[in-house]
């Protein structure tokens, strides 16, 4: 047919199409006509014929095909005995091979005709597909630029996010369509989905996004700042929701075009479920007159209650954000960093602290501070405050009238051993008057004896400052002063008691034997007020013993380590002991045994020794008598 296709160019249009027809049919009939002794088939080639007259040459050439055809079969192969001119049984056959020819001759030039009219179409279509790229190519050039170019950003912000892949942050990158194109490790962990399953999605449909503002306004600010934070909420692939801090950045091409979004996730879920419980029991205590407030560790104040407002006169407006110690000028007895540690360590701090409020005005509070850690590391501090200025005030007039009172009671006891006292004055007079009555005597000799005379002298010095140190003794404990707190030994302070109570304990006819160890620590302690105690327990004792008249009187004072590593003191007497229903009320204050006690001796000893850190108490006495004994906390360590 392309050979046929080429002659028809060369050759005039009407001859080479009724010539084809002609030609075709005397092909037909020579091939026929030489497999006719093969077959019995004589007619195929004839529709060949005229389809190919037909599809190269029209219609006409078809109908000229078909007519010499069925002259030729009907001539020719028609089937019958008698000869073709005669035969009339051949035309039957002859009619239904014309009809089928004649059907086949205009299938063809149907056909044909389609043929051409589509391959007319198509050219025309080409023709238009080639005009409208060449519309498209520079839109075309353009789009593939912008493509290219934004996967080179993608490219780069994925090679940026490759290197915190190991971060715990969420990290993911979509493009401006929202659709995810990267997505790490730790977005995979927290999320659920794998990268292959998120990359492609569009990120807020994937994560069900509750935005915590519509999301116009949202890419809005995000357009004009290049980047936006907030919190919002995603739903995971377990249908379980979690609380980010979002933070995105908006990257741009060299023509500053926006291209993609870099999106990196915070879970602060249990952070601010934290908040949410604190501010829910904070509202609990609202009524409460305590002032409550929480900090973030070491920033600033995120919750303050009413009882805050009220003790501090700084409303809630005033106070939440700014840091806590310079808005109340807080005075702390510990340095910063030293508080800061043990709250770190211990998770908890109970203090007192001075603190200013809004008009000016001082006030002591008491304080207790709980540290919170948080799942994203963050820490939150409740502090619950609580005033005592006018409590500390009331404690202060106390510690003032019960210093009152013991100095009221030590010169009373003073008063009581008066005889004693002066009795101790007057032996060393007596001896400095005697002594200087020898030197005289020594002196006028004739001649003088110096030696004598400059002994007598010596003996004279040494008596005056015996009775000196006596007077010293008694000055101390009548001085009336404010405690103070050194360090002492504990033996001394027993010592100069028992020099000063020596005349008491031999009018009373006692015994005292003291035993005092030698490797007691030292105790922080005020000397007058431990005397006080020392004092007041021997002449007890020494009371306790005065009707003893058939068995010996002894008192014995003794020191030792205690079990806590303190200072044990015992004095122990053999007197006629302690009513059993007397024990439990002995220092109580105005409990007295005695007909002209005041009952405040033994209840101010207790107030000293609890006040120094110790114990005091009193038990039985085997097989007769008293013991009172009091504890003090060691000290020595703290002296290194």
């Amino acid at each position: 047919m392309l050979k046929l296709d080429s002659l028809a160019r060369r050759v005039p249009h009407a001859a080479w199409r009724y010539g084809l027809a002609i030609g075709s049919v005397a092909v037909a009939l020579s091939v026929t006509s030489f497999l006719e002794r093969y077959t019995t088939l004589r007619t195929p080639l004839f529709y060949i014929a005229i389809i190919m007259s037909a599809w190269f040459g029209g219609m006409g050439p078809g109908l000229l095909a078909v007519v010499l055809s069925s002259l030729v079969v009907d001539y020719y192969f028609a089937p019958g005995d008698q000869p073709p001119p005669s035969r009339a049984d051949s035309r039957p056959f002859i009619l239904l091979f014309s009809l089928s020819a004649l059907f086949a001759c205009w299938i063809s030039v149907q056909r044909r005709r389609a043929e051409e009219a589509l391959k007319r179409a198509r050219d025309e279509l080409e023709a238009r597909v080639e005009e409208r790229t060449a519309q498209l190519r520079p839109v075309n050039e353009q789009l593939q630029a912008e493509i290219t170019e934004r996967k080179r950003v993608e490219e780069k912000l994925r090679e940026r996010a490759n290197l915190l892949d190991l971060t715990h942050d969420t990290i993911f990158v979509r493009d401006m369509n929202d659709i995810i194109t990267y997505w790490n490790r730790a977005a995979e962990e927290m999320y659920g989905w794998a990268s292959k399953e998120a990359i492609g999605q569009v990120s807020h449909h994937l994560m069900q996004t509750i935005f915590p503002a519509p999301l116009e306004e949202i890419d809005e600010e995000l357009s004009g700042a290049g980047r936006w934070e907030g919190e919002l909420i995603h739903t995971k692939r377990d249908g379980m929701q979690v609380v980010v801090a979002s933070r995105w950045s908006l990257e741009q091409d060299e023509q500053a075009r926006a291209v993609a979004i870099l999106e990196t996730n915070n879970d602060i879920t249990e952070s601010k479920r934290a908040e949410e419980a604190l501010r829910r029991q904070a509202g609990l205590l609202e009524q409460t007159h305590d002032a409550i407030f929480v900090w973030e560790f070491p920033r600033s104040i995120i919750y303050w209650n009413r009882g805050a407002e009220q003790l501090y006169g700084f409303s809630r407006e005033e106070a939440i954000g700014r840091l806590s110690h310079e808005l109340l000028q807080t005075e702390h007895h510990l340095p910063t960093p030293v508080f800061e540690a043990i709250l770190e360590r211990e998770g908890e701090w109970t203090g007192e602290l001075i603190q200013t409020t809004r008009d000016g005005r001082k006030i002591i509070v008491e304080s207790r501070h709980v540290l919170m850690r948080e799942a994203d590391d963050r820490r939150l501090v409740l502090e619950t405050n609580r005033d005592i200025t006018e409590r500390k005030q009331a404690e202060e007039a106390m510690q003032n009238a019960r210093a009152e009172l013991t100095h009221v009671t030590r010169v009373s006891t003073l008063g009581e051993m008066t005889a004693s006292i002066a009795h101790e004055v007057n032996q060393p007079l007596a001896a400095v008057v005697t002594n200087a009555n020898a030197c005289l005597r020594w002196l006028a000799h004739q001649p003088p004896n110096l030696a004598e005379a400059r002994q007598a002298v010596g003996r004279i010095i040494k008596e005056g400052n015996r009775a000196s140190d006596v007077i010293g003794r008694i000055r101390a404990l009548v001085r009336k002063a404010p405690p103070r707190k050194d360090w002492l030994d504990i033996n001394e302070i027993i010592l100069e008691v028992i020099a000063l109570s020596r005349s008491e304990v031999h009018r009373n006819h006692v015994t005292l034997k003291p035993q005092l160890s030698d490797d007691l620590p030292l105790v922080l302690a005020d000397r007058i007020q431990l005397q006080q105690v020392v004092l007041n327990l021997i002449l007890n004792g020494l009371e306790a013993m005065s009707e003893v008249v058939d068995r010996s009187r002894e008192l014995h004072v003794s020191s030792g380590r205690h079990e806590s590593n303190g200072v044990l003191v015992a004095v122990r007497d053999s007197g006629k002991g302690i009513a059993p229903e007397s024990l439990d009320h002995l220092f109580d204050a105005f409990f007295t045994t005695k007909p002209e006690g005041m009952g405040m001796g033994l209840a101010i000893c207790r107030s000293i020794i609890e006040g120094h850190g110790g114990l005091l108490w009193a038990s039985a006495n085997s097989p007769q008598g008293a013991i009172f004994q009091f504890t003090l906390p060691p000290g020595a360590e703290k002296m290194s």
